[in-house]
């Protein structure tokens, strides 16, 4: 079956959208509008709107519809939706007429309102496509956690970032040693992965602890801990550097985290670019992103010892 995933993001989050796309699909992003065998759980990501499992696709709608109809399909309560694309436009009455046409064959029950199903059909470039469709949004559960802090990355971003450490291996084992109050370890158990978190700091760890267990993840999954004193090893680390926005944190005492990194995969948050650092240390730098805050910025940097062939940055 073939899948195409829907997406929407803000113009500052496209830098960050297109590296969780490529760790997503391991392909380069062209489009909002992407066409694949490759099946995920589209509510992995912040900025997929939605996905339509194909079940048909033709140069010819009258196909389609024959399609439908060779089919036999029967749903109770379903509707019939016309997917609009920034790609090719279809005037809206032809988009209705062409909804009437798709659903008329399939027996069953229409409801409008509150559909169990939906078929969408849309038109892109020269090709129809119809299918379920899928935009529920479920990755956006963590947002009123009681702890925060106005420095904290936000859900989207945790998000993405989680995704880019994992790409397609749910299984991976993940550390977050400066996990602060906790938003990428909640983004990551919400994906059922395997994290645990860590932050130096007893109240803030304090805090993380009390995010987990609001939302009823075990809170013993973060505890309070030096990163330094850390002895097990993990498949992948984020680490979210400290930057010394409150208490004072030097270059060189970042320079030390970086050397107790216990994974040969990272993902780095940083506010600077530490590209020559990473790569002092063996780290291939795979991939690298920025994002703003209001005036702060963020790097995020993909970086891994191995495969040292396979680079592509974004230009900064």
């Amino acid at each position: 079956m073939q899948y195409l995933y829907v997406y929407n993001y803000e113009i500052e989050e496209k830098e960050l959208c297109e590296m969780e796309f490529k760790r997503l699909f391991k392909e380069t992003m062209k489009t909002k509008y992407y066409i694949t065998e490759t099946f995920i759980d589209y509510t992995r990501s912040p900025y997929i709107r939605g996905r339509l499992d194909i079940m048909f696709m033709d140069t010819s709608f009258d196909h389609i519809v024959q399609s439908i109809i060779d089919a036999n399909l029967y749903y109770l309560n379903f509707k019939v939706i016309y997917l609009k694309n920034d790609i090719t436009h279809v005037h809206y009455k032809d988009s209705l007429d062409k909804c009437k046409a798709a659903a008329l064959p399939i027996s069953g029950s229409v409801n409008m309102h509150h559909p169990k199903i939906i078929f969408a059909i849309t038109k892109i470039d020269d090709f129809w496509y119809f299918g379920i469709y899928h935009e529920k949004s479920l990755w956006n559960k963590h947002m009123d956690k009681p702890h925060s802090y106005s420095h904290s990355l936000n859900l989207r971003d945790a998000r993405a970032i989680v995704n880019i450490a994992v790409g397609q291996d749910l299984n991976k084992k993940i550390i977050d040693p400066c996990c602060g109050v906790g938003t990428v370890v909640l983004e990551a158990l919400g994906m059922g992965l395997d994290i645990k978190g860590f932050d130096i700091n007893r109240y803030v760890s304090y805090q993380a602890r009390l995010n987990l267990e609001y939302y009823g993840y075990d809170p013993l999954l973060i505890q309070r801990k030096d990163m330094r004193e850390i002895k097990e090893i993990y498949d992948v680390t984020i680490l979210d550097i400290p930057y010394g926005i409150y208490s004072p944190f030097t270059y060189e005492q970042q320079l030390d985290l970086l050397q107790h990194i216990l994974s040969n995969e990272l993902v780095l948050v940083s506010h600077i670019s530490m590209n020559d650092e990473l790569e002092q240390l063996n780290y291939n730098i795979i991939d690298q992103a920025k994002i703003n805050k209001s005036n702060f910025i963020r790097y995020i940097t993909y970086a891994r010892k191995e495969n040292k062939h396979e680079t592509y940055i974004y230009d900064a």
